[in-house]
């Protein structure tokens, strides 16, 4: 069964009807995504590009522990416990221990939903940092 949000996962505005509730965005939202969103989601972990596990797993616990603080902006469940993930993409971040750019995210342990790690930082989020977001990305991979 796939998660119902609350709240968009662009905008983080609360979703009215249950088809955006399904997809996790907004009408006007989801017409400025959709085109970026794989047909089939983002690979699975098991193709990441990976150089060295024991730099990976450095940094996925420091995540971990820089977001721990934060909560879902679905269901509103604190962090500490989410798995961290990424796959390959040309936009996402130079990790130490991957041989590409990966895009980082989160998996709430209640509800399920992914959450980019950008969303949950200063940077680039906007009017919402006020709410959400306390650590910037530089602060949560410090190593």
């Amino acid at each position: 069964m796939q998660p119902l949000y609350t709240r968009c996962l662009r905008c983080g505005r609360s979703l009215k009807d249950h088809k955006s509730k399904s997809r996790g965005y907004g009408p006007e939202c989801w017409q400025k995504v959709k085109h970026a969103i794989p047909p089939q989601g983002p690979p699975l972990t098991e193709t990441r590009s990976i150089e060295n596990i024991f730099n990976v797993n450095a940094v996925y616990d420091s995540i971990r522990v820089r977001v721990s603080s934060h909560s879902c902006p679905s269901c509103g469940t604190l962090l500490g416990s989410a798995e961290v993930h990424s796959y390959d993409h040309e936009d996402g971040l130079n990790l130490r221990g991957f041989l590409r750019p990966q895009w980082v995210y989160l998996s709430c342990p209640r509800c399920g939903v992914d959450i980019a790690l950008h969303k949950l930082t200063r940077d680039g989020c906007g009017d919402l940092c006020k709410h959400y977001r306390q650590v910037s990305i530089a602060e949560a991979l410090r190593v």
